[in-house]
C-alpha cells in the first residue's frame, strides 16, 4: 500500500433538515423574569442597608441594636418614632444578627413576627411601642447611631 493521495474536492452539499420546534419558553422565562426581579430587590436592600452602616460609620458609630430591655427603650426614647435597628438576617434567613456581627442576645418581637411577609423582610425596625418587627431594608425610616462609650 502506498502513501495516501491528495485531499480531493468538497462534495455537493447535502438537503436542508427539516425545522425543529424549540418548545414552550414562556415557564422558563417567566421563571428568569421573576428571578431578575428578586435579584433588584436584594439589590436594592443591600444598598440601603450599607447606606445605613455607611451614615452611622462615617460619624464613628453603629446602626443602634440594643442588648437588653433598657438599652432598647433608650433608643425608642431617642428615636421617638420607627426606627431600624442594627439588626439583619440578610446573611442566613431567619437567623437574625447584628450588624457589627454575632447573634443576637436579646430580642422584643412584636406578637407573630418575625414572619419575612412576602419573602423579603431582612431588617429589623423598632415600632413606636418598643416591640420589634421585621421589614424590607428598602423601607424608609430614621436610625440611630450608637456611639462607642
Amino acid at each position: 500500500m502506498g502513501p495516501p493521495g491528495n485531499t480531493g474536492a468538497s462534495g455537493i452539499p447535502g438537503p436542508r433538515g427539516q425545522k425543529r420546534d424549540h418548545g414552550d419558553n414562556s415557564v422558563a422565562e417567566a421563571k428568569l423574569a421573576n428571578l431578575e426581579r428578586e435579584l433588584q430587590s436584594l439589590r436594592s436592600e443591600l444598598d440601603h442597608t450599607k447606606k445605613l452602616k455607611a451614615v452611622c460609620a462615617g460619624l464613628q458609630a453603629t446602626v443602634a441594636a440594643p442588648k437588653n430591655a433598657e438599652e432598647n427603650k433608650a433608643i425608642q426614647d431617642v428615636a421617638k418614632d420607627t426606627a431600624f435597628l442594627g439588626i439583619t438576617d440578610e446573611a442566613t434567613e431567619g437567623q437574625f444578627m447584628y450588624l457589627t456581627g454575632g447573634r443576637l442576645t436579646y430580642s422584643n418581637w412584636k406578637k407573630d413576627e418575625p414572619n419575612d411577609h412576602g419573602s423579603g423582610e431582612d431588617c429589623v425596625i423598632l415600632l413606636n411601642n418598643g416591640l420589634w418587627n421585621d421589614i424590607s431594608c428598602a423601607s424608609s425610616f430614621i436610625a440611630v447611631c450608637e456611639f462607642p462609650a
